[in-house]
């Protein structure tokens, strides 16, 4: 069965961009990638209006170490992206998927054997169910993200934009279950986690999917590998920007000062969606896009940075004005954050954001080790100011916005460097 989301195989008649995603296939992307955004508030929404505060404050930093150990196993997906469209005019290459969810149970363990040492801190006193949560998970979006990647290199949007939607939509679906059956906060956690594996319903009911599992990349084992581990490694510097940002924050603070800090939490997590949701779900095209343009530099990224300046500067006036009405509103009184940090939070994104696409373009030049630099001096530069003697609010802002700044320099003069090599 051809996938309707297919594109035909590269012509050297049409231009770049077509070689890479159609009209359809993009508008596909992005409602899948709404519809994750979506899905992932209304979640936020539903724990927040189900536990009190103190328990909210709990599943949240739950849910930002999850999707931190899911942004590391991202780094799977970019591996997958480049490997299976590089491999189209090659044979021979290692079987992705398996060596994908190798990986995911390497996460795991990992995440197992040194629990003993965090959980307690990061989680509270019933910290073993949600360590079992996240290890779970992580096997289980190994293979979303082998599976993901796939779609992405071989250009096949259309399943790509299901597999992406239907991840988020299983999520909603199994907190809303939890949440009407009494939303203990270990439900809400395994419902959270156990919606990665999504991609094996998919498998069993969609050809398209299934067809993924023998796909080959364009090296051999060892080399993939490598090149999976150092992406995951600048994965795992984006996941602690990104999604995992709470965690350090609570490792960074006093227990009296984080006792009060699920409306900050929130916040971040709020004002990242709008941009950073979207682009997880779009950096596989610009991957590929890359790959089909590196002769332009950074500006074959020129579109989509401008976009995600006029958007970003936008979202931070929208963020001053009416985000503290807006969250109060939506969560409830107890979460009151001021404009002007609702501001420099969505201002943070925006510097996240621009870091993922010149991340992407220099993941697409082959060049692992660079994207991995580039996205460890952000991590180091936003952890070193977390320990700044500031207010909580204030060190999280400079943090999520300086920290990205130094990653984006050490991307943009790679990508032009190997430009003028090229």
């Amino acid at each position: 069965m051809t996938d309707p989301g297919a594109a035909a195989l590269p012509d050297p008649a049409r231009t770049a961009s077509e070689r890479t995603i159609s009209g359809g296939g993009a508008a596909g992307v992005g409602i899948a990638s709404i519809v994750a955004a979506g899905c992932g508030y209304l979640v936020l929404l539903l724990a927040a209006r189900s536990l009190d505060p103190a328990r909210n404050a709990d599943f949240l930093v739950f849910w930002s170490l999850l999707f931190g150990v899911f942004g590391v196993l991202g780094g799977v997906q970019s591996e997958s992206t480049r490997a299976s469209h590089a491999a189209e005019s090659r044979s021979g290459g290692a079987r992705i998927l398996p060596w994908g969810l190798l990986l995911g149970g390497l996460a795991a363990v990992v995440v197992g054997a040194t629990a003993p040492w965090w959980g307690e801190q990061v989680l509270g006193d019933a910290w073993i169910p949600g360590v079992v949560a996240v290890g779970l998970g992580a096997v289980l979006f190994a293979g979303h993200s082998a599976v993901a990647g796939i779609l992405a290199g071989q250009l096949r949007w259309g399943t790509y934009s299901v597999l992406v939607g239907a991840e988020a939509a299983t999520r909603l679906l199994l907190v809303v279950v939890v949440v009407l059956a009494g939303a203990a906060t270990d439900q809400l956690e395994l419902a959270v986690a156990v919606a990665a594996g999504a991609w094996i319903v998919l498998a069993a009911i969609s050809r398209p999917v299934r067809s993924v599992a023998g796909a080959v990349a364009d090296v051999a084992a060892p080399r993939l590998l490598a090149n999976t581990g150092k992406a995951a490694v600048a994965a795992a510097s984006s996941a602690a920007l990104v999604v995992g940002f709470p965690v350090l924050l609570r490792l960074t603070s006093g227990d009296v000062e984080f006792a009060d800090a699920a409306p900050l939490i929130l916040a971040i997590s709020v004002t990242r969606a709008p941009l950073l949701m979207p682009l997880a779900a779009y950096q596989g095209v610009a991957i590929t896009h890359f790959m089909a343009n590196r002769d332009r530099g950074l500006g074959a990224l020129s579109r989509v940075l401008v976009l995600i300046t006029v958007l970003g500067a936008g979202a931070a006036v929208a963020a001053a004005l009416i985000g503290p009405w807006l969250l109060r509103l939506l969560f409830g009184d107890a979460y009151g954050v001021p404009g002007p940090v609702l501001a420099g939070l969505t201002l943070g994104a925006t510097a996240l954001a621009f870091l993922t696409m010149t991340g992407a373009a220099v993941l697409a030049t082959g060049r692992h080790t660079v994207y991995a630099l580039g996205w460890l001096a952000a991590t180091t530069t936003s952890l070193a100011l977390l320990f700044t003697p500031l207010s909580m609010e204030a060190r999280a802002v400079l943090a999520l916005t300086i920290g990205p700044l130094v990653g984006i320099v050490i991307h943009a003069v790679a990508v032009q460097r190997s430009t003028r090599v090229a």
